[in-house]
């Protein structure tokens, strides 16, 4: 995939699992790519649990339920999530930086595009599977 790619506006559906000394969590994710990034985490019953945006501050992020905390702290220092769901960027840097194992499996081609289907993010006490399942361009 080409860092070009991101220049234009898309919503990434998928899958999202977490496996961590916290507890374990099953959800679906949205990340919709425009003029800011966001990226949405859903329980399996579809209520949001999570929104990271380039808007959040310290005071939103105090107002989080522990769950939804969790959740973030997982996704806080990551950057660019599109990047990281469609190996695009320099993710080694990152890979070094938070001291996190990144692993892709598999691939599928989605409106003439070739992106990765999994994404395993390994971290000290946590693991991170997410699937992606669908590409729209808005």
């Amino acid at each position: 995939m080409d860092a070009e790619f991101l220049n234009q506006s898309f919503i990434i559906s998928g899958s999202l699992s977490i496996k961590s000394n916290a507890g374990n969590f099953i959800g679906s994710y949205t990340l919709e790519n425009g003029l800011q990034e966001s990226f949405q985490v859903n329980d399996i019953f579809g209520r949001k649990v999570f929104l990271a945006d380039p808007a959040i501050n310290n005071d939103l992020i105090s107002q989080l339920d522990k769950a939804s905390l969790e959740i973030y702290q997982y996704f806080q220092e990551w950057g660019s999530f599109s990047s990281i769901l469609l190996a695009i960027d320099d993710v080694e840097v990152m890979k070094s930086k938070l001291n996190i194992s990144i692993t892709y499996k598999g691939s599928q081609i989605i409106h003439s595009y070739v992106i990765p289907r999994t994404i395993s993010v390994i971290g000290n006490d946590y693991e991170l599977k997410l699937t992606i399942k669908n590409l729209k361009f808005t």
